[in-house]
């Protein structure tokens, strides 16, 4: 279970430090910021690789 635990903290980091960056409390506005970060920046990285991938 601790693998999962380091898994979730590396997927949702992006989000939680852009969070803190802008002073807002990533726990206190229930993670939409955080997953609307997160889904951007991981969206980019994907889109990189299949690009890299592909061409």
């Amino acid at each position: 279970m601790e693998f999962l635990d380091k898994l979730r903290r590396a997927f949702f980091w992006p989000g939680t430090k852009l969070t803190e960056k802008l002073n807002i409390d990533p726990d206190s506005e229930f993670g939409l910021l955080r997953s609307l970060f997160n889904t951007l920046i991981w969206t980019a990285v994907g889109l990189a690789i299949v690009f890299i991938v592909i061409f």
